[in-house]
C-alpha cells in the first residue's frame, strides 16, 4: 500500500551533518515526541503490528493522551524532573466558598432576592449578575484560575495525591530511591543515531541516565510483582526497549556529540511502581536471553521499516489466504484435558 500524502523523504536516513545525532540535553518533551523523521521504540511497536498501521500513525493527527497516559506522565515528572513539576502543573482548583455552580443554585439565590427564576442558565446568570454584582459563579472562578496558572495543566486532587504517593513509595524503596537519586544522573536526555545496518534514523529518551552507566526506566503499572511485571514486559515489549535503548545510546555516543560527557550504558534496570495503594515497588533487570530476544525483534522491525521505506510500500496483513487456529493456550488446554481424560 502506498500513500500519496506520506513524505518518504522526511523519513529517509540522511547525512548526520544535517540531522540530529548524538546526545541532546534540554530538548522539551513536546519537541522530542513531535519529530516524525526518526524511528522510536513506540514506532517499532506499530511496525510490528504492520507497516500499514505505522503509515497511518504518521498521517493522522496526534491523539490527546488517555487518562492512563496522563497519569504516567504526571508520575514521571514528579519523580524524574521534580524541579520542573510545578512549572508544568498547577495545584487543583479549589472552589470559593459560596460559589454558584448549577442553575438551581442561581435560581435559589434569585428567589432569595425576590426576582424571577425562569429562563435558561445564561439568562438567569445575567439577571443575578445585575442584581448582585458580588455573586460568585463557579464557572467564572474556574476561568480566572485557568488564566492565573497560564499554560500549566491543572491537576485534580486525586491526580496530585496519587503522584505524591507514587513518589513517596519509590523514594522510600531501599534500591529504587538510590537509583533515582537526582545527584547520580540526568533525566530525559534525548539520543539520536543512524542505525549502522539499515541507515535508518533513530531516537530514544532514557528516563534516567546515571553517571555510572546505569539506565533506569520507570514504569507505572497495575501489578509490580515479578509475575505481573513479567507479563507487562512481554505485552508492552519492554525487552525490545531494553535492547533498542542500550544499543542506540551507544551508537549515539559513537556518532555524535556528548556535551555532558555521559558514559556508555552498562546495565538497564526497570523500576516498576503500582498505580494504586499501597503503591508497591519492584526493581528488575532482564536476563540475557530476554534481552537477546528483544534485540532480535527490534532488528526485524527496523529491517522491515527500511524495506518498506525503500519500496514506498506499506502492507498490512498477508494478501494470501492463511491458515489460522485457536490460540496456542487453548490448544494446549485441549491437549492436556484429552490426556487427563
Amino acid at each position: 500500500m502506498k500513500h500519496e500524502n506520506f513524505d518518504v523523504e522526511q523519513c529517509e536516513a540522511v547525512d548526520p551533518d544535517t540531522k540530529k545525532i548524538g546526545v541532546h540535553p534540554g530538548l522539551s518533551n513536546a519537541k522530542y515526541h513531535g519529530g516524525k523523521e526518526e524511528v522510536s521504540k513506540s514506532s517499532l511497536d506499530v511496525i510490528r503490528k504492520s507497516p500499514a498501521h505505522f503509515l497511518h500513525s504518521r498521517t493522522v493527527e496526534r491523539k490527546a493522551p488517555t487518562a492512563a497516559q496522563r497519569t504516567g506522565t504526571i508520575d514521571h515528572t514528579i519523580l524524574l524532573e521534580p524541579e520542573n513539576f510545578w512549572k508544568e502543573y498547577a495545584r487543583p482548583f479549589v472552589a470559593p466558598v459560596g460559589a454558584l455552580a448549577t442553575a438551581d443554585d442561581i435560581k435559589a439565590r434569585l428567589k432569595e432576592l425576590g426576582l424571577p427564576v425562569s429562563g435558561a442558565k445564561a439568562a438567569i446568570t445575567d439577571r443575578l449578575r445585575e442584581a448582585d454584582p458580588d455573586a460568585i459563579f463557579l464557572d467564572d472562578a474556574k476561568a480566572a484560575y485557568a488564566d492565573e496558572v497560564g499554560g500549566r495543566e491543572i491537576l485534580t486532587e486525586e491526580e496530585l495525591a496519587q503522584a505524591e504517593a507514587v513518589r513517596a513509595s519509590v523514594m522510600a524503596h531501599p534500591v529504587a530511591g538510590k537509583l533515582l537519586d537526582p545527584e547520580a544522573g540526568i533525566a530525559e536526555l534525548s539520543c539520536y543515531w543512524k542505525d549502522p545496518e539499515t541507515g535508518v534514523q533513530c531516537r530514544c529518551r532514557p528516563d534516567f541516565w546515571r553517571r555510572d552507566g546505569l539506565i533506569v526506566d520507570l514504569k507505572t503499572c497495575l501489578d509490580a510483582s515479578p509475575e505481573g511485571f513479567s507479563k507487562s514486559i512481554y505485552n508492552w515489549r519492554y525487552h525490545v526497549q531494553h535492547a533498542f535503548y542500550v544499543d542506540g545510546i551507544k551508537a549515539a555516543l559513537e556518532q555524535g556529540p556528548n556535551p555532558l560527557n555521559m558514559p556508555a550504558p552498562t546495565h538497564f534496570v526497570f523500576v516498576a511502581v503500582e498505580k494504586t495503594a499501597p503503591y508497591a515497588v519492584g526493581v528488575y533487570m532482564l536476563d540475557a536471553e530476554s534481552v537477546d530476544i528483544g534485540r532480535r525483534d527490534y532488528r526485524e522491525d527496523l529491517a522491515r521499516y527500511a524495506e518498506c521505506l525503500t519500496a514506498d510500500d506499506w502492507p498490512a496483513y498477508s494478501p494470501q489466504i492463511e491458515p489460522i487456529s485457536l490460540p496456542e493456550w487453548v490448544l494446549r488446554r485441549e491437549s492436556y484435558e484429552a490426556e487427563e481424560g
